[in-house]
């Protein structure tokens, strides 16, 4: 198993000047486009001191080890279709980085964190699991320093996340908000607000990657629900996703979403036009209220901050203490391929670089001391 006091302390990665990743996910969408960004981006790893090593790759059927390190063609050239998960510890991987959308994976995140290993990732089952679950990583970062970095779990590179916990940190308390939390819905109600039926909106949402391959996580709402969830817990509010009041975009229970999708079309048709009539927009609304979270297709009047998103942007309006006589609004693209993998390229990175700083604390102490003997 892998040392963790002296990847805690000394930072085991910059010490022998290498980053060893794992990629889960590794020829999906997302997870291909952050091996390139691993791949390509070498000013960033040369201002760190570090070369990163992809070890270890998978995608949902097969997996690729190498410990001199694999690259964008041999993941894309095919992994092995029988090929056994290495332990993590032992092989020496420093990040775990999960594109996945797995609930599988996500469940072996607090193995990893407990031995050392810093885990980056845009799937949010884990940040918005139960509070057994959370604590079981919570515990596992404090004991041995490693840590989760979920920013681009809601709103893409957006800093959602980032402000509200900031805010927390300053004392802020959060009183209410109202957001657009999923890209996907947003960009499929703006579509049908212009013309688009429902189901084609659908389908290019899917095609242009601002939704999964199958989109009924998105359509039922369960993937906002999950990004409410997460930022009232970094707003510092006791929440589990069973407390949100969720109404559907689409009931796709049974049956595929095209279907579904189809039975509706004129439905929406006739809203988006009867919206229109009342100088209103449909969104699909997130909002926090007197301790009630709910998440909702809404229309609201068409100078209403939300109102004003183009298709598949995010925005948050948020009322504190501090921002009480004007609201905090916080608003831009929310979801796409590129955006999301490059901020967990940037998470990457950030983790990146607290394995390098314990090491160059101490070799800048190292250098003080001598100086002083001089």
């Amino acid at each position: 198993m892998k040392n963790i006091a002296t990847n805690v302390v000394f930072g085991t990665a910059a010490a022998r000047g290498e980053l060893r990743i794992a990629v889960i996910g590794a020829t999906g969408r997302i997870g291909s486009r952050v091996v390139e960004l691993i791949e390509t981006r070498q000013r960033e790893w040369s201002a760190l001191g570090l070369r990163p090593s992809i070890v270890f790759a998978a995608n949902s059927r097969a997996v690729g080890v190498d410990a001199e390190g694999l690259t964008s063609s041999s993941i894309a050239a095919g992994l092995r279709d029988d090929g056994a998960w290495p332990d993590f510890g032992e092989i020496g991987i420093d990040v775990v980085v999960d594109c996945t959308a797995s609930e599988k994976i996500a469940a072996r995140y607090a193995e990893w964190l407990a031995q050392g290993i810093h885990v980056v990732t845009p799937n949010k089952i884990a940040s918005s699991a139960d509070y057994t679950f959370q604590t079981e990583i919570l515990g596992a970062q404090a004991r041995s320093g490693a840590r989760l970095r979920d920013s681009t779990t809601v709103g893409a590179q957006l800093p959602l996340l980032a402000t509200l916990t900031e805010l927390r940190r300053a004392g802020d308390r959060i009183e209410r908000f109202e957001a657009v939390l999923s890209g996907t819905l947003s960009y499929v109600l703006g579509s049908v607000q212009a013309g688009t039926s429902l189901s084609q909106a659908i389908g290019e949402a899917v095609s242009l990657g601002y939704a999964e391959p199958d989109p009924a996580c998105d359509l039922s709402g369960i993937d906002a629900a999950r990004k409410l969830v997460i930022l009232l817990r970094a707003a510092g509010v006791d929440i589990e996703l069973g407390d949100i009041e969720r109404t559907p975009l689409l009931d796709v229970a049974h049956g595929s979403w095209l279907d579904a999708a189809l039975a509706v079309d004129e439905t929406w048709r006739a809203r988006a036009v009867l919206a229109q009539t009342r100088h209103e927009k449909w969104i699909y609304r997130a909002s926090f209220e007197d301790g009630r979270a709910r998440i909702a297709p809404e229309r609201v009047a068409l100078d209403h901050p939300l109102a004003k998103l183009l298709p598949c942007e995010n925005a948050i309006v948020l009322h504190s203490e501090l921002y009480r006589a004007a609201p905090l609004t916080i608003a831009g693209p929310g979801a796409g391929i590129a955006l999301t993998a490059a901020g967990v390229f940037a998470d990457l990175l950030a983790v990146a670089e607290t394995q390098v700083r314990p090491v160059q604390a101490v070799v800048r102490a190292g250098a003080e001391a001598a100086l002083s003997i001089r």
